[in-house]
Protein backbone atom coordinates (compact mmCIF):
# COMPACT_ATOMS: atom_id res chain seq x y z
CA UNK A 1 0.00 0.00 0.00
CA UNK A 2 0.94 3.69 -0.84
CA UNK A 3 2.63 5.51 2.46
CA UNK A 4 4.29 8.57 2.09
CA UNK A 5 7.30 7.84 0.73
CA UNK A 6 5.30 6.93 -2.58
CA UNK A 7 2.86 9.66 -2.13
CA UNK A 8 5.84 11.74 -2.38
CA UNK A 9 7.23 10.55 -5.41
CA UNK A 10 3.88 10.29 -7.93
CA UNK A 11 3.65 14.31 -6.16
CA UNK A 12 6.93 15.30 -7.74
CA UNK A 13 6.07 13.00 -10.85
CA UNK A 14 2.81 14.93 -11.53
CA UNK A 15 4.55 18.26 -11.26
CA UNK A 16 6.95 17.53 -13.79
CA UNK A 17 4.18 16.40 -16.22
CA UNK A 18 1.21 18.54 -15.65
CA UNK A 19 2.14 21.64 -13.96
CA UNK A 20 1.51 24.33 -16.36
CA UNK A 21 -0.41 21.70 -18.87
CA UNK A 22 -3.74 22.36 -19.69
CA UNK A 23 -6.02 19.69 -20.27
CA UNK A 24 -7.59 18.93 -23.30
CA UNK A 25 -9.75 16.23 -22.47
CA UNK A 26 -10.50 14.61 -19.15
CA UNK A 27 -11.83 10.51 -19.19
CA UNK A 28 -13.43 8.63 -15.92
CA UNK A 29 -14.07 5.21 -16.04
CA UNK A 30 -17.78 4.49 -15.83
CA UNK A 31 -17.19 1.28 -14.49
CA UNK A 32 -15.25 3.18 -10.83
CA UNK A 33 -17.97 5.34 -10.67
CA UNK A 34 -17.18 4.93 -6.66
CA UNK A 35 -14.01 6.74 -7.09
CA UNK A 36 -15.02 10.28 -8.19
CA UNK A 37 -16.95 12.55 -5.83
CA UNK A 38 -19.07 14.53 -6.45
CA UNK A 39 -21.20 13.71 -9.69
CA UNK A 40 -19.26 10.92 -10.52
CA UNK A 41 -16.45 10.30 -13.34
CA UNK A 42 -18.68 12.21 -15.95
CA UNK A 43 -19.20 15.45 -13.46
CA UNK A 44 -15.87 15.11 -12.84
CA UNK A 45 -14.22 15.42 -16.48
CA UNK A 46 -16.50 18.41 -17.22
CA UNK A 47 -15.24 20.16 -14.13
CA UNK A 48 -11.57 19.71 -15.53
CA UNK A 49 -11.86 19.48 -19.17
CA UNK A 50 -10.01 22.95 -20.84
CA UNK A 51 -8.42 23.93 -16.85
CA UNK A 52 -4.76 24.54 -16.18
CA UNK A 53 -3.21 22.88 -13.73
CA UNK A 54 -0.97 25.38 -11.38
CA UNK A 55 0.01 23.28 -8.85
CA UNK A 56 0.71 19.77 -7.14
CA UNK A 57 0.95 19.60 -3.21
CA UNK A 58 0.74 16.64 -0.54
CA UNK A 59 0.04 16.35 2.98
CA UNK A 60 0.50 12.97 4.72
CA UNK A 61 -1.30 10.70 2.00
CA UNK A 62 -3.20 13.08 -0.05
CA UNK A 63 -2.48 14.77 -3.18
CA UNK A 64 -3.56 18.53 -4.07
CA UNK A 65 -3.85 19.41 -7.27
CA UNK A 66 -4.96 23.17 -7.77
CA UNK A 67 -6.40 24.07 -11.22
CA UNK A 68 -7.18 27.30 -12.92
CA UNK A 69 -11.01 26.41 -14.57
CA UNK A 70 -12.91 28.48 -16.60
CA UNK A 71 -15.12 29.41 -13.35
CA UNK A 72 -11.90 29.81 -11.24
CA UNK A 73 -9.91 27.76 -9.42
CA UNK A 74 -10.93 24.32 -8.87
CA UNK A 75 -9.12 21.27 -6.34
CA UNK A 76 -8.64 17.92 -6.84
CA UNK A 77 -7.92 15.64 -3.47
CA UNK A 78 -6.15 12.16 -4.49
CA UNK A 79 -5.53 9.27 -2.35
CA UNK A 80 -4.33 6.53 -3.63
CA UNK A 81 -5.78 4.06 -1.34
CA UNK A 82 -4.44 0.90 -1.49
CA UNK A 83 -3.57 -0.16 -5.54
CA UNK A 84 -3.39 3.25 -6.82
CA UNK A 85 -0.02 5.38 -8.88
CA UNK A 86 0.18 7.45 -11.81
CA UNK A 87 1.49 7.22 -14.87
CA UNK A 88 2.08 8.99 -17.99
CA UNK A 89 2.24 7.94 -22.00
CA UNK A 90 2.91 9.42 -24.79
CA UNK A 91 1.09 10.33 -27.42
CA UNK A 92 -0.29 7.17 -29.75
CA UNK A 93 0.79 4.69 -26.45
CA UNK A 94 -2.28 2.48 -25.45
CA UNK A 95 -4.03 3.11 -22.80
CA UNK A 96 -3.02 0.50 -20.14
CA UNK A 97 -5.18 -1.46 -18.03
CA UNK A 98 -7.54 -0.23 -14.52
CA UNK A 99 -7.00 3.14 -15.91
CA UNK A 100 -9.70 5.09 -14.14
CA UNK A 101 -8.92 8.91 -15.22
CA UNK A 102 -7.38 9.45 -18.39
CA UNK A 103 -5.80 13.00 -18.79
CA UNK A 104 -4.84 14.36 -22.41
CA UNK A 105 -2.73 17.21 -22.04
CA UNK A 106 -1.99 19.70 -24.61
CA UNK A 107 1.48 18.19 -25.27
CA UNK A 108 -0.37 15.44 -26.93
CA UNK A 109 0.89 13.11 -23.56
CA UNK A 110 -1.78 11.08 -21.30
CA UNK A 111 -1.52 10.81 -17.93
CA UNK A 112 -3.72 7.92 -16.24
CA UNK A 113 -4.83 7.21 -12.83
CA UNK A 114 -4.42 3.20 -12.52
CA UNK A 115 -6.24 1.33 -9.53
CA UNK A 116 -6.98 -1.77 -10.07
CA UNK A 117 -8.88 -2.81 -6.65
CA UNK A 118 -10.68 0.90 -6.50
CA UNK A 119 -10.15 1.46 -2.86
CA UNK A 120 -8.66 5.18 -4.24
CA UNK A 121 -10.71 7.75 -4.36
CA UNK A 122 -10.65 11.20 -6.29
CA UNK A 123 -12.62 14.16 -5.10
CA UNK A 124 -13.04 17.90 -6.33
CA UNK A 125 -12.64 20.54 -3.64
CA UNK A 126 -14.53 23.49 -4.52
CA UNK A 127 -12.56 26.86 -5.22
CA UNK A 128 -9.21 24.41 -4.49
CA UNK A 129 -9.35 25.50 -0.67
CA UNK A 130 -7.73 22.81 0.88
CA UNK A 131 -7.55 24.62 4.44
CA UNK A 132 -11.51 24.19 4.54
CA UNK A 133 -11.51 20.46 3.69
CA UNK A 134 -12.51 17.84 5.91
CA UNK A 135 -10.45 14.73 5.32
CA UNK A 136 -7.27 17.11 5.25
CA UNK A 137 -8.64 18.90 8.75
CA UNK A 138 -8.40 15.59 10.70
CA UNK A 139 -4.59 14.94 9.44
CA UNK A 140 -2.08 15.53 12.19
CA UNK A 141 1.13 17.31 11.01
CA UNK A 142 3.52 15.76 8.00
CA UNK A 143 6.69 13.87 9.67
CA UNK A 144 8.77 15.63 6.39
CA UNK A 145 7.40 18.82 5.49
CA UNK A 146 9.00 20.09 9.06
CA UNK A 147 11.08 18.26 11.79
CA UNK A 148 8.84 16.55 14.28
CA UNK A 149 7.73 18.46 17.02
CA UNK A 150 8.93 16.01 20.23
CA UNK A 151 6.61 18.06 22.50
CA UNK A 152 3.30 17.49 20.81
CA UNK A 153 4.16 13.99 19.60
CA UNK A 154 5.53 13.23 23.54
CA UNK A 155 2.19 14.79 25.14
CA UNK A 156 0.09 12.59 22.30
CA UNK A 157 2.03 8.88 23.13
CA UNK A 158 1.39 9.97 26.97
CA UNK A 159 -2.09 10.38 26.55
CA UNK A 160 -2.81 7.16 24.57
CA UNK A 161 -2.78 3.19 26.08
CA UNK A 162 -2.51 2.12 22.93
CA UNK A 163 0.62 0.31 21.52
CA UNK A 164 3.43 2.30 20.12
CA UNK A 165 2.78 0.94 16.53
CA UNK A 166 -1.07 1.01 16.94
CA UNK A 167 -0.41 4.55 17.58
CA UNK A 168 2.02 5.25 14.68
CA UNK A 169 -1.11 4.38 12.42
CA UNK A 170 -3.54 6.75 13.36
CA UNK A 171 -3.04 9.92 10.93
CA UNK A 172 -4.09 12.31 13.21
CA UNK A 173 -0.56 11.82 15.25
CA UNK A 174 1.53 12.06 11.86
CA UNK A 175 -0.02 12.03 8.68
CA UNK A 176 1.33 9.63 6.01
CA UNK A 177 2.96 6.79 8.44
CA UNK A 178 1.68 3.69 7.40
CA UNK A 179 2.11 -0.07 8.23
CA UNK A 180 5.48 -0.63 6.84
CA UNK A 181 7.42 2.45 7.88
CA UNK A 182 5.65 2.02 11.46
CA UNK A 183 7.61 -1.10 11.75
CA UNK A 184 10.65 0.15 10.79
CA UNK A 185 11.00 3.21 12.86
CA UNK A 186 10.20 1.29 15.63
CA UNK A 187 13.05 -1.32 14.75
CA UNK A 188 15.37 1.84 13.75
CA UNK A 189 14.65 2.90 17.69
CA UNK A 190 14.68 0.06 19.09
CA UNK A 191 11.33 0.14 20.50
CA UNK A 192 9.20 -3.08 21.43
CA UNK A 193 6.01 -2.52 19.17
CA UNK A 194 3.94 -3.63 21.86
CA UNK A 195 4.94 -1.08 24.35
CA UNK A 196 2.47 1.16 25.66
CA UNK A 197 2.53 4.91 24.03
CA UNK A 198 2.68 5.76 27.85
CA UNK A 199 4.82 4.19 28.64
CA UNK A 200 7.46 5.69 26.20
CA UNK A 201 10.32 8.57 27.91
CA UNK A 202 11.22 11.81 26.41
CA UNK A 203 14.53 10.12 25.05
CA UNK A 204 12.66 7.39 23.93
CA UNK A 205 10.20 9.66 21.98
CA UNK A 206 12.78 11.95 20.34
CA UNK A 207 14.50 8.55 19.20
CA UNK A 208 11.00 7.71 17.57
CA UNK A 209 10.79 11.03 16.28
CA UNK A 210 14.24 10.47 14.67
CA UNK A 211 13.73 7.38 13.31
CA UNK A 212 9.99 8.13 11.18
CA UNK A 213 12.15 10.46 9.51
CA UNK A 214 15.27 8.49 8.51
CA UNK A 215 12.67 5.58 7.73
CA UNK A 216 10.53 7.91 5.58
CA UNK A 217 13.83 9.32 3.99
CA UNK A 218 15.25 6.02 3.21
CA UNK A 219 11.89 4.87 1.64
CA UNK A 220 11.97 8.25 -0.44
CA UNK A 221 16.22 8.14 -1.79
CA UNK A 222 15.01 4.50 -3.14
CA UNK A 223 12.36 5.52 -4.91
CA UNK A 224 13.61 8.45 -6.47
CA UNK A 225 16.55 6.08 -7.81
CA UNK A 226 13.88 5.12 -9.73
CA UNK A 227 12.95 7.93 -12.11
CA UNK A 228 10.18 7.36 -14.34
CA UNK A 229 10.79 3.74 -14.18
CA UNK A 230 7.44 1.71 -12.90
CA UNK A 231 7.37 0.95 -9.12
CA UNK A 232 6.36 -2.42 -8.29
CA UNK A 233 5.43 -2.56 -4.24
CA UNK A 234 6.79 -5.70 -1.89
CA UNK A 235 3.84 -7.04 -2.14
CA UNK A 236 3.65 -7.11 -5.71
CA UNK A 237 7.04 -8.87 -6.23
CA UNK A 238 8.96 -5.78 -5.81
CA UNK A 239 12.34 -5.48 -4.55
CA UNK A 240 12.38 -5.56 -0.46
CA UNK A 241 14.73 -2.56 0.28
CA UNK A 242 13.22 -2.90 4.18
CA UNK A 243 15.02 -3.83 7.16
CA UNK A 244 12.28 -5.81 8.83
CA UNK A 245 9.02 -5.47 6.93
CA UNK A 246 8.43 -8.50 5.05
CA UNK A 247 11.38 -9.77 6.17
CA UNK A 248 10.42 -12.48 9.17
CA UNK A 249 13.26 -15.63 9.92
CA UNK A 250 15.91 -13.30 9.05
CA UNK A 251 18.76 -12.55 11.08
CA UNK A 252 18.39 -8.63 12.51
CA UNK A 253 20.33 -6.04 10.76
CA UNK A 254 21.29 -4.39 14.12
CA UNK A 255 25.01 -4.47 14.44
CA UNK A 256 25.74 -7.06 17.31
CA UNK A 257 22.43 -8.37 17.68
CA UNK A 258 21.73 -11.50 17.13
CA UNK A 259 17.86 -11.81 17.41
CA UNK A 260 15.87 -13.05 14.65
CA UNK A 261 12.74 -10.64 12.70
CA UNK A 262 9.54 -12.17 13.82
CA UNK A 263 6.19 -11.41 12.78
CA UNK A 264 3.25 -10.07 15.20
CA UNK A 265 -0.47 -8.97 14.45
CA UNK A 266 -1.50 -5.72 15.75
CA UNK A 267 -4.82 -4.23 14.80
CA UNK A 268 -5.26 -6.81 12.34
CA UNK A 269 -2.00 -5.76 10.31
CA UNK A 270 1.45 -7.08 10.24
CA UNK A 271 4.40 -6.13 11.88
CA UNK A 272 7.60 -7.32 11.82
CA UNK A 273 10.49 -6.56 14.76
CA UNK A 274 13.11 -8.06 16.32
CA UNK A 275 12.65 -9.00 20.17
CA UNK A 276 16.42 -9.42 20.57
CA UNK A 277 16.82 -5.61 20.28
CA UNK A 278 13.68 -3.97 20.89
CA UNK A 279 12.51 -2.77 24.04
Amino acid sequence: MPELPEVEWAARQLRRWLVGRRLEAVRGDAAARRIFRPGGPAGFARALTGARVEAVDRHGKQLLLTLRAAKGPAGVNAHLGMTGRWVRREAGEATPRHARLTLRLDDGAQVHYLDPRMFGRLRLVPGARFDRWPDLAALGPDPMEAPIDLIRLGARMRATRRAVKVALLDQALLAGVGNIHASEACWRARLDPRRRGDSLSAAEVARLARAIRASLRFGLAGLAALGDAPLVMVEEGGENTFHVYERAGARCRHAGCRGTVERLVQAQRSTYCCRGCQR
